[in-house]
């Protein structure tokens, strides 16, 4: 097994349950701002074609790994979560953010090449595995730890078409991790020094890649495409940027100057990057892990509005409710405007 800044870890891939044929889309950004002295906040951008779900997730709701052979993991969350999700599936959830200040988002990557399964250990399907470490994990470290023996868990493919992914992780301590599979192996990048994701190529790449670029050690102007490494760039580059403040006047607080960076790393409408398959940025959220507010935008429907997780109920006998985001006239702070989940 691979590994990098990590040690020993006996974890095997998922996959993404998913209805679609996406095996060549480019799409997603990530940037952690762990730096500023005063919160915690991570940004990315949903490059994909979809109708956004909001989730909230109680505590003490018992679940299963959702596998289809004789040994799914079975657990009950320990923290409650809001999740967002694709196709207006619960069970299809691509970010999220729990009580304590953990968050992880899902990034496409179609380098991504998972481990086989081994029966031996309990699984989890892709489209829960977020919400199995949010449930579970606290901070990054403990994330990493689930995937550790002596519980050994396995992360499985789930049915339908493969989504090969990468998965970023940050908590309210400024930890980060990214996690890779590659060539059939788990690949673990861990540490408050990972702020930056995108898509192809892995992460290790995307880092040498780096380095030839202005204020990286090299020479090259900033590029300006919405190819996933140039994004990469200009996301690491602007980054830079927002401890600075040139224009005290203006007061911008952190959570605009944070906007500011990861719409920089955005996908235009009509755009394409070389190989044709880049999609346009859908919506952005941003998690404020130390004040646990999310703020979301839908450059479709037009929202901007925010989540107060401290509004929400998440003792174990709360239901399970949900928002469409993509209801046009969202604005302002919406905890109230949730409701429960329909029963089947």
């Amino acid at each position: 097994m691979r590994l990098s800044f990590v040690s020993s870890l006996a974890v095997v891939v998922i996959s993404w349950v998913v209805f679609l044929p996406f095996h060549q889309v480019e799409a997603c950004s990530r940037i952690f701002w762990n730096s500023n002295g005063q919160a915690m906040l991570v940004a990315r951008n949903m490059d994909l074609v979809d109708y956004p779900v909001i989730y909230v997730m109680p505590a003490g709701i018992s679940k299963e790994g959702k596998t289809e052979d004789d040994n799914p993991a079975r657990w009950t969350s320990k923290y409650g979560s809001v999740v967002m999700a694709f196709w207006r599936c619960a069970d299809l959830c691509d970010e999220g953010i729990n009580t304590q200040g953990l968050a992880f988002h899902y990034l496409f990557m179609s380098d991504t090449e998972y481990e086989e399964r081994d029966l031996s250990r309990p699984g989890v399907d892709g489209g829960i595995f977020g919400q199995y470490l949010l449930d579970n994990a606290a901070t990054v470290k403990e994330a990493l730890d689930l995937m550790f023996p002596p519980q050994n868990t396995q992360l499985v493919p789930g049915l339908g078409d493969l989504f090969p992914c990468h998965v970023a992780l940050e908590d309210a301590t400024g930890d980060s991790a990214v996690v890779e599979f590659i060539d059939g192996e788990m690949v673990v990048y861990h540490g408050p020094a990972h702020t930056v994701l995108t898509n192809e190529p892995p992460l290790d790449q995307q880092l040498d890649n780096l380095k030839r670029y202005r204020k990286f050690g090299g020479n090259l102007p900033w590029p300006g495409d919405v190819e996933s490494m140039d994004r990469f760039v200009r996301a690491s580059a602007f980054l830079l940027t927002l401890n600075s403040q040139p224009f005290p006047s203006l007061h911008p607080n952190l959570i605009s100057r944070l906007f500011s960076a990861i719409r920089a790393a955005a996908t235009p409408f009509g755009t394409r990057a070389s190989d044709g398959n880049s999609w346009p940025t859908i919506w952005t959220s941003l998690f404020d892990l130390t004040n646990k507010t999310i703020y979301f935008t839908d450059t479709v429907a037009k929202n901007n509005f925010w989540i107060d997780m401290g509004k929400l109920n998440f003792s174990p006998s709360a239901p399970v409710l949900y928002l469409e985001a993509y209801r046009p006239g969202l604005f302002g702070e919406v905890s109230g405007l949730f409701i429960p989940l329909p029963q089947e």
